[in-house]
């Protein structure tokens, strides 16, 4: 069950999206928050799968909450929402899923939601193993995985480490197409790649990956690929 924000501090705008998503589908939970302030008091720890943002709004923008997430790494799709086209471009610069003009098209934002849940369906949370527990992440949230001897490092999105008791290729195996070897040692998530040279990778936290001669080709076209298919 897909769970979707609405930020928006006009209140009339956020019930009219709200009754377009409950007609798209009246199963997802939706939430609301009237400020960029309220939604980051609130987020992460209130899930969200998906965020419809408003640009024009008080203090703090729609844009500058955007930038704020993807300088901590957090890639959560976000539809902006606005009344002005010249802001487009810096939408792309944040890499939002979408922008729909005020007022918003029906069938334009159905279709935007129908591409968006297609994908979210290829999302796999999985199981893995720590210590004598089992813990369940969402393959998404996964930014890179790392070989210690017989154990793996992941690394998710917010910085935190889960230690896994089985060898990096048996932890890879659980995830999906966006997940490619760099190094002997590493396996990244492209979607959380931000350059790539002969010699290493920039994650969008700024972390860097070393990458083996041997590897670089694969990862080059992957790396190429995904933002080809990702931006179409």
């Amino acid at each position: 069950m897909l769970t979707i924000a609405i930020c928006d501090d006009d209140k009339s705008q956020t019930n009219y999206l709200k009754n377009m998503l409950r007609e798209w589908n009246n199963q997802i939970i939706i939430t609301e928050y009237n400020s960029a302030e309220q939604f980051l008091f609130s987020y992460p720890d209130k899930h969200c799968d998906l965020l419809l943002l408003d640009i024009e709004m008080g203090n703090m923008n729609g844009m500058e909450l955007a930038r704020n997430l993807r300088a901590k790494g957090d890639m959560l799709p976000i539809i902006f929402i606005t009344g002005y086209s010249e802001f487009m471009q810096d939408g792309y610069d944040v890499e939002a899923l979408h922008y729909l003009l005020k007022p918003v098209d029906k069938n334009k934002l159905f279709a935007v939601l129908d591409r968006y849940a297609d994908r979210h369906k290829a999302y796999r949370r999985v199981i893995l193993p720590v210590g004598d527990e089992s813990v369940c992440v969402n393959s998404d949230d996964i930014v890179y995985l790392e070989a210690f001897g017989k154990k793996t490092q992941v690394t998710l999105w917010d910085g935190k480490e889960v230690i896994c008791t089985c060898g990096l290729s048996t932890t890879a195996e659980k995830l999906g197409k966006d997940f490619v070897p760099c190094h002997r040692s590493y396996i990244v998530n492209i979607g959380y790649i931000s350059s790539i040279s002969k010699t290493e990778v920039t994650m969008d936290s700024g972390k860097k990956i070393p990458v083996s001669r041997r590897l670089y080709d694969s990862v080059n076209r992957a790396f190429i690929a995904y933002y080809k298919e990702n931006r179409e």
